[in-house]
């Protein structure tokens, strides 16, 4: 699926794509991607607040976003009463969009920047590919770089940085732009909460016979952990449910399946075990019993975490 950038034909102007932004309770980071799109000539953002916080996260950026309407840039915000995880938050502004027009779409997570020149190297690219992908750099002392695909090894449930027999390759849904004539019915499983669903993604997109390219001089800036903070119980939950969910859904067969199954009972007990002794931490282990649980009894749970009360004025 993996292939070098390519030019030529039409190429589409960054006015015309709109932004997707999944919001949640960071409301800096999130003004700060707004204003990376807007300098990167992009007008028009649609962002699902799934804060869960009865608006308050929105509220704190109020000016920012008065400051960036007054310079046209157009934010619309849709509000569910309720989390509705990474998939079906994608899905809910996918549809926004859809039903006002074709546009390509770029899909940004809030803690993601579009660095100087990305945008416009991207869209250059949905003349040749429905689908495009930048380049990440890592925040963080050493800033590494490295391509938004990934590899994900399907019988022992690992994610890999380079392509290995058997290994499922999937773009990361952190920045992805979408062509406008791109089919996005069904491409985001909502049976995925929070992780698993950009591994479904890239294996939907290898059966409709759809490949990623690969921007290498386009950059974005991405802030990890931000949203979902690596080792919480949600973070624990939700990557071991997301593993057992795609033994099923990524097995061709009866047999395959089982040799899934087995193999992550092997392989995710291991993981808990590394995680807990490197964070001196028994929520890897709450995590992998609770979503083991959950899976068996073909039933899931959010667990987001509970707002901060607001503050007395």
């Amino acid at each position: 699926m993996l292939s070098p950038q390519a030019r030529g034909g039409d190429v589409t102007s960054s006015s015309d794509i709109v932004a997707l932004v999944l919001h949640f309770r960071t409301p800096q980071a999130t003004l700060a991607c707004l204003d990376a799109l807007h300098a990167e000539g992009v007008r028009r953002a649609v962002v699902v607040d799934n804060s869960e916080d009865a608006g308050r996260s929105v509220a704190a950026m109020a000016t920012g976003i008065a400051r960036l309407e007054a310079i046209g840039f157009v934010t619309e915000w849709l509000s569910p009463e309720r989390n509705l995880g990474f998939a079906a938050g994608v899905n809910h502004g996918l549809r926004h969009i859809r039903s006002q027009g074709h546009s390509p779409v770029l899909l940004i997570n809030s803690d993601a920047r579009l660095v100087a020149g990305a945008m416009q190297r991207l869209a250059s690219c949905l003349c040749n590919a429905p689908l495009a992908v930048p380049t990440v750099v890592e925040d963080g002392p050493q800033h590494m770089t490295r391509p938004l695909m990934g590899y994900y090894q399907r019988a022992f449930a690992l994610y890999l940085r380079h392509a290995h027999a058997g290994a499922v390759e999937y773009p990361s849904g952190c920045c992805l732009l979408l062509g406008a004539d791109t089919d996005y019915e069904g491409l985001f499983d909502e049976d995925f909460f929070f992780y698993g669903e950009d591994v479904m993604l890239g294996a939907r997109l290898a059966q409709r016979g759809l490949r990623a390219t690969w921007v290498q001089d386009a950059l974005v800036q991405h802030a990890t952990s931000t949203s979902a903070r690596n080792g919480s119980l949600f973070y624990e939950y939700h990557m071991v449910r997301g593993h057992w969910l795609l033994a099923r859904k990524l097995a061709r067969n009866r047999r395959e399946h089982l040799l899934f199954l087995l193999a992550r009972g092997c392989s995710l007990p291991a993981r808990a075990l590394v995680r807990s002794v490197r964070s001196r931490s028994l929520r890897p282990w709450a995590g992998l019993w609770m979503a083991t649980m959950d899976f068996l009894r073909n039933r899931s749970r959010d667990l987001t975490p509970k707002a901060a009360p607001p503050t007395a004025s």
